[in-house]
């Protein structure tokens, strides 16, 4: 496993430069990742290139076993390059220009800017691509972060133009397909496209609060302005791999910022990267964006180049909390169980400059090496002893499709101002992790096969062609559980004109009769009748009555609703659609996944854990059953099973159970005399 820290050798002087060496050698790490915010100092004037002031650390710390991931310094151009090319930069919806000064600043379209990206990205691999001590490349760093995902200059309108002609054809086309003759839209040439004022994307601002814009050129913008950066970044991939054969990639948000497609973002690469910050402080770790990590580029390690390093002052004013001892090391653990290669914590030491100085590090300000330290000492040793189960298999049956269109469409034109498209996916993933269920997180385009159940969490926008890949994987014997908001709208963000849900209500059995956000005016009881017995809930979000053929399995018992169908099941095939007209609140949920997930026939959890508290996640290893045993409380907390278990590290037997320490974690194998790699 790839494990160390961002560093930043451009803002040292030779002093504090000369003891970060020495701290990071004696740490034990092997891996630091840099130059991404450096422009300045790699071509401080056109043209001129410079390499001396890094090769000397490169050089340094390879020697002494610490590999670099070299960056293309893309997300900050030069003071220089901003003077004399000025169109190379930002403007946002409100038609305002980002001058110099912060990072990514840049129009992602501009052909300017896009001619020295990638001459700086071709000397960058020219220079580095094969040295011994680089082991990868990460591109540009966090693309769309920071409201800068939607860029609106002259040459982004006129390449949307473009891109709305190349799909649609003609004009005639665009009308009929958007619905154009509503509120008199209907143009007579493409040159009467513009880029929507509204803004939808993290941070954004809005240039008119209501201004009820089409929403099919509002989603045309945002798989626009996706591809663009997608087109953008694979420029600085191609121009890398002309001197390298290393593994290339860029460094995400995950689903943190909603503006670039990363299933389609990653194709070409070789690794999903992203930066995950999960919060620490005696709180479960989110496992969402693992099993999103997972589907980006399934059967390949996933890699985590900025990961929380512990408290300190924030870049807001809120701060962030500090890391109790041992949840650094626990963390690590953690993600390596999930499938990460790598894990790099953000940063080594605090920066006293900048936008970003005095947050948090692993090392303080004064260069002191504390608490922090040791932990990431510890850990980087742990490692190694732990390096014969990076290739434990982990075996997830169970997936959730998250969907951009979905996505995009749901933040366009809001059902419920409660209701949000990840919050609600990734509620869905925490409810089966804690019943002891790992799930991915995939696209509708994914290989569905390998799936006992298959989540479709409000799949709003679907395509005609995929209603058949979904029947097919119930057909075929899979479980199927849809939410209320399943196929309303076609590709063209317009709504089917058809019985919902479109197209798949003979998957179903059931039709929708009636809807209405679920809130305090409307909300109502339903029970749910379960094996376990009848289970009463209130509804949320949002309501969708069904009438079919199908088992009723939830229906209404209150106001004008009373007897009417709110949850349905269907046998189809060789498999079961299950469909929820609304979401029971959280306890009441959890019993029905727990019933579907049954039915499924999910493997059932062999140990059981407090849910809220801990985490269990299976693996095979040998022949055998690797169990890592994570507790995120401030207290110790028991976990059960059945017989015997051999501690990996210690070679313990424990019967029936062990005590977990706090912010701690046993790392277990099933069977005696597998422990001889500890």
């Amino acid at each position: 496993m790839y494990y160390g820290v961002a560093y930043y050798p451009e803002q040292k002087n030779p002093q504090d430069l000369e003891r970060d060496i020495e701290l990071l050698i004696a740490s034990g790490i092997n891996t630091v990742r840099m130059g991404e915010f450096a422009w300045c100092r790699f071509e401080p004037q056109e043209g001129e290139f410079h390499f001396e002031w890094l090769d000397p650390v490169v050089e340094r710390l390879g020697k002494a076993g610490i590999q670099t991931m070299m960056c293309t310094p893309t997300a900050c151009p030069p003071a220089w390059m901003c003077e004399k090319y000025p169109e190379i930069l930002y403007v946002d919806n409100r038609g305002v220009r980002r001058g110099f000064g912060g990072r990514r600043h840049y129009c992602y379209t501009n052909e300017t800017y896009r001619k020295f990206s990638r001459r700086i990205a071709e000397k960058i691999g020219e220079h580095y691509g094969s040295n011994p001590y680089v082991m990868g490349f990460q591109i540009d760093n966090e693309p769309a972060q920071e409201a800068t995902g939607r860029c609106q200059c002259a040459d982004c309108q006129a390449a949307f133009r473009r891109w709305v002609e190349k799909r649609y054809h003609t004009v005639e086309e665009w009308n009929r397909r958007t619905g154009g003759i509503s509120w008199s839209q209907e143009l007579t040439s493409f040159s009467q496209i513009y880029t929507p004022v509204t803004a939808i994307e993290p941070h954004g601002i809005s240039a008119v609060p209501v201004h009820f814009e089409n929403p099919s050129i509002r989603l045309e913008f945002e798989r626009f302005a996706s591809a663009q950066q997608i087109e953008y970044q694979e420029i600085q991939n191609q121009a890398l791999k002309k001197y390298t054969d290393k593994p290339i990639t860029v460094n995400g948000t995950g689903l943190a910022t909603n503006s670039i497609n990363y299933y389609e973002s990653f194709k070409s690469l070789d690794r999903y990267a992203f930066d995950y910050y999960p919060p620490m402080r005696h709180t479960k770790i989110g496992t969402f964006a693992y099993g999103f990590a997972r589907g980006v580029k399934p059967g390949t390690p996933f890699w985590i180049p900025e990961f929380m390093s512990g408290g300190g002052h924030g870049l807001r004013g809120h701060g962030r909390a500090q890391t109790p001892p041992g949840s650094l090391k626990q963390a690590v653990v953690h993600a390596m169980a999930h499938g990460a290669q790598m894990l790099l914590h953000f940063q080594f030491r605090t920066f006293p400059y900048g936008a970003e100085q005095l947050n948090y590090a692993i090392v303080d300000i004064d260069g002191v090496p504390r608490r922090r330290y040791y932990e990431m000492q510890e850990t980087a040793s742990l490692l190694k002893r732990l390096a014969p189960l990076e290739n434990a298999a982990l075996t997830t049956e169970a997936a959730i499709v998250v969907d951009y269109d979905a996505l995009w469409a749901l933040a366009i034109k809001p059902v419920n101002e409660s209701f949000q498209y990840l919050s609600f996916c990734r509620m869905i993933s925490d409810t089966l992790n804690r019943q002891g269920h790992v799930s991915d997180v995939v696209s509708l385009d994914a290989d569905w096969s390998g799936y006992k159940l298959l989540v479709l969490p409000a799949l709003f926008v679907l395509r005609r062609e995929y209603r058949e890949k979904i029947k097919e994987y119930v057909r075929g014997g899979g479980t199927l559980l849809a939410t209320f908001l399943t196929s309303v709208k076609d590709e063209y963000n317009t709504g089917w004109i058809e019985s919902l849900p479109a197209g798949l209500t003979d998957l179903f059995g059931v039709t929708v009769q009636e809807v209405e956000p679920a809130d305090e005016r409307t909300s109502s009881i339903l029970k749910m009748e379960l094996p376990g017995g009848t289970v009463y809930t209130k509804d949320r979000h949002w309501s969708e009555l069904l009438a079919g053929e199908a088992e009723i399995v939830g229906r209404y018992t209150e106001d004008y609703k009373a007897g009417q169908g709110v949850i349905a099941r269907n046998p189809y095939g060789k498999g079961t659609a299950w469909y929820m007209g609304t979401m029971p609140e959280e306890d009441a949920f959890a019993k029905l996944l727990s019933h579907i997930c049954e039915e499924a026939g999910l493997t059932k959890p062999e140990i059981t854990v407090p849910a809220q508290y801990c985490e269990a996640v299976c693996r095979e290893y040998e022949g055998g059953k690797l169990y890592y045993l994570f507790n995120f409380d401030k207290e110790p907390h028991q976990v059960d099973w059945k017989g015997t278990l051999v501690d990996y590290l210690t070679g313990e037997k424990h019967q029936d159970g062990a005590l977990i320490p706090t912010d701690g974690f046993l790392i277990l194998l099933k069977e005696a005399g597998r422990n001889e790699q500890g």
